[in-house]
C-alpha cells in the first residue's frame, strides 16, 4: 500500500516498495473538518458528529461522509475524533491524484500520523495537559493532549494568529475535559516521511479515521472492478490463445476476437463517461438553482401559513424529500386549516391569471389526538408522489 499527502499545493508520495495504484491519502488539518466530540452511551457516534461537522463546513450543501475514531470510552459514553472531507474543496487534490494515477482507499489526518512519530518524545503517563504545535507549509496544527488523550484539535493558516488560536485551543480543551494547568508546549517542524509512515501504520489498524467521501468510494470500487476485469480478460485471452494455437494454430482468430472485445469496451467506456458527466452536470445545476426548496425558504413559507393557535414543536426537513412537522393546537380545525394551506402552497394566481404548481405533491395529515388539553398532530409534506 502506498501513502501520499497533498501539502503546499503538491502531491507527495512516501518512497517505499509498494506497487500498484492504491494509496492512503493523509491530508493536513486545513483540508479536513476535525472536531473532538463526546458521545453519550448508547448513541451512534456518526449520528452525533455529523450535524456538528456540517455546521463547521463552508460547503453546507455537501453530503459529508463522517468518520469517528474512539480515543476513550467509559460507562457514560465515549470520546471520539470526528473527521470529514468536503468534496467541494477537492478539485486540486483530485487532479493531482489523477496525474499520479493513484486511487485513494482511505483518507486520514496527517497531523495524527505525525503525532504517532512524536509519541516517544511526549510524556503521557502523568495525565497532564500539553500543547503540541506542528508546523508545515500548509500552516500549523494545534493538538492539546491530556496524558495520551487528545482533547482539542485545531488548524491555523500561519503563526500570526498563534497566540489567539492557542488560547482558543486551551479553552476548547477545558470545555471538553475540564480545567487543567498547561505543563508543556512542544513545537516541531513536520517530518513528512515520519508522519506518512505513521499514517500507513494507522491504515493497517481497525477503528482509525477514514474520511473517504462516498463518491470517492464508488470511484475506487469502479477502478477495482476494471482492474479485476482486465486481469480476468488477460487470463481468459491467454487461455483462449493457447487453445486456438493447440487446436487450429491460427493466432489471427485470437487477434480478431481481442480487438472486438476492446472495441466494445472502449465504446461502453465512452458512453458511460458521457452519461455520467451529463448526469452530474444536470444534478449540480438542479441542486444549486432550486432555491425554492431551501430549508430557510420552506421554514418561512410554513411559518407564514401557521394559524394563530398552532404551535410547532418538531421540524424535520430534507432537501430532496420534503418536510414533516409536529405541533399542537386548541382547535382541531386549525390542524386541518394548516394542512390545506400547505397543500395549496405555490398555487397562488400568476400575473397572467394562471396558477402555479403546488410545492408539495403530497400533504398528509396523520391522526389528530387530544392529549393534555390540546390537539396534537403530524403533517408530512413530500415534493414527489411515491412510486407505485
Amino acid at each position: 500500500m502506498k501513502v501520499a499527502t497533498f501539502l503546499g499545493g503538491e502531491l507527495h508520495v512516501l518512497a517505499n516498495e509498494s506497487s500498484g495504484h492504491e494509496a492512503v491519502l493523509a491530508l493536513p488539518l486545513s483540508r479536513l473538518l476535525v472536531k473532538m466530540i463526546r458521545v453519550p452511551a448508547g448513541e451512534d457516534p456518526v449520528a452525533v458528529a455529523t450535524p456538528v461537522l456540517k455546521s463547521l463546513s463552508p460547503y453546507p450543501d455537501d453530503s459529508l461522509a463522517v468518520s469517528c475514531e474512539t480515543v476513550s470510552e467509559s460507562s457514560v459514553g465515549q470520546s471520539v475524533i470526528a473527521a470529514a472531507f468536503p468534496e467541494s474543496s477537492a478539485d486540486d487534490i483530485a487532479e493531482a491524484l489523477d496525474a499520479a494515477k493513484l486511487n485513494v482507499v482511505r483518507i486520514d489526518a496527517l497531523a495524527i500520523g505525525a503525532l504517532r512519530g512524536l509519541w516517544s518524545e511526549i510524556k503521557t503517563d502523568d495525565g497532564a495537559r500539553r500543547l503540541v504545535i506542528l508546523k508545515s507549509s500548509d500552516g500549523l496544527a494545534l493538538i492539546v493532549l491530556d496524558g495520551d488523550q487528545p482533547v482539542s484539535i485545531r488548524a491555523i493558516a500561519d503563526d500570526s494568529d498563534l497566540k489567539r488560536e492557542t488560547w482558543l485551543s486551551l479553552l476548547e480543551a477545558e470545555d471538553f475535559n475540564g480545567p487543567k494547568e498547561l505543563v508543556e508546549t512542544i513545537e516541531r517542524e513536520l517530518d513528512l516521511d515520519s508522519a506518512l509512515r505513521g499514517n500507513l501504520e494507522r491504515a493497517e489498524e481497525s477503528g482509525t479515521l477514514d474520511a473517504l467521501p462516498e463518491s470517492w468510494r464508488e470511484v475506487l470500487a469502479e477502478a477495482r472492478f476494471k482492474t479485476k476485469l482486465t486481469r480476468n480478460l488477460i487470463v481468459a485471452g491467454s487461455l483462449w490463445l493457447l487453445v486456438m494455437a493447440v487446436l487450429f494454430g491460427v493466432p489471427v482468430v485470437y487477434g480478431f476476437m481481442t480487438d472486438h472485445v476492446k472495441g466494445l469496451s472502449k465504446a461502453h467506456a465512452k458512453q458511460y463517461k458521457a452519461v455520467a458527466e451529463k448526469k452530474a452536470k444536470t444534478e449540480l445545476v438542479r441542486k444549486y438553482s432550486d432555491h425554492a426548496r431551501g430549508a430557510l425558504e420552506i421554514m418561512k413559507a410554513v411559518s407564514d401559513r401557521l394559524p394563530a393557535g398552532v404551535t410547532l414543536f418538531d421540524w424535520r426537513f430534507t432537501r430532496d424529500g420534503g418536510v414533516t412537522v409536529r405541533g399542537e393546537t386548541d382547535e382541531k380545525d386549525e390542524a386541518y386549516q394548516l394542512k390545506d394551506s400547505l397543500a395549496e402552497m405555490g398555487t397562488e394566481a400568476q400575473e397572467d391569471g394562471s396558477r402555479g404548481e403546488p410545492v408539495f405533491k403530497v400533504v398528509d395529515l396523520g391522526s389528530v389526538n387530544f392529549q393534555g388539553g390540546r390537539h396534537k398532530f403530524e403533517i408530512t409534506c413530500e415534493y414527489e408522489e411515491p412510486e407505485q
